[in-house]
């Protein structure tokens, strides 16, 4: 397994799109079971040799993230839903494609969610289209540049899932592409949630979300991350 930093994508990229208070470790998947505890072992003994290279790699970085934030290591064996577990005070996210592992966490008190996406960059298939954007966000499409579709339909594929990422920890909610819609600022790679198919109180967090995007080493990456309101009721 690459360690962090040697593989085609480099750190520092998603870094940047995190910020310093969220530890990145990036490596790619690889067949290996030294390192894994007996639990995590066991959950995986039966998978295929793919989810098994995914799943340890992810576990390796995450508890090289995690140790730098003073959390001591411990098995990390999914939730029964099969979302990520977290030691106690930890918020995180795991993301991997061909090549590529990301793992994302963070005890920062002050970021409650976090969400991370990766995909291979290449355009997103043309039949896809209606199942992954809304009728506004297909229009928006309308408007890309030639060559360009392609690109931007994988990009908010990806970008929709990094907010399911990062929603889930918090709402436990399965949602549709199509309860999603986002508003791309390209110039800025940032992107916000500008409607969604929940009204009540428990998704007020929403306009919060805060959402970056790059195009880096053949992978379009993504991210979400959620402040908590202080006691002031700011940001």
């Amino acid at each position: 397994m690459h360690e962090s930093g040697f593989g085609p994508l480099d750190r520092s990229v998603v870094s940047a799109m995190l910020g310093q208070r969220i530890e990145i470790e990036i490596a790619a998947p690889a067949l290996v079971s030294q390192g894994l505890y007996p639990e995590e072992l066991q959950y995986i003994a039966r998978a295929v040799e793919k989810r098994q290279a995914e799943f340890a790699t992810a576990r390796i970085c995450a508890r090289r993230a995690l140790a730098r934030l003073g959390v001591a290591p411990c098995a990390l064996v999914p939730n029964a839903d099969r979302s990520p577990s977290w030691p106690n005070g930890v918020v995180g996210s795991i993301a991997h494609t061909t090549d590529c592992c990301i793992v994302a966490v963070t005890n920062a008190p002050e970021i409650i969610g976090i969400g991370v996406d990766i995909e291979v960059d290449a355009p997103l298939e043309p039949n896809l289209e209606r199942m992954i954007c809304t009728e506004r966000e297909r229009r928006w499409l309308d408007c890309a540049k030639p060559g360009e579709r392609g690109f931007l339909g994988k990009l908010h594929f990806s970008a929709k899932e990094a907010f399911y990422k990062c929603q889930y920890s918090i709402t436990g909610t399965f949602l549709d592409f199509a309860q999603v819609e986002i508003k791309f600022d390209l110039a800025r790679q940032s992107f916000a949630i500008v409607a969604l198919a929940r009204q009540d109180p428990a998704w007020d967090f929403v306009p919060r979300a805060q959402g970056r995007f790059r195009r880096a080493a053949g992978f379009v990456i993504t991210s979400v991350t959620l402040a908590a309101f202080n006691s002031a009721g700011q940001l």
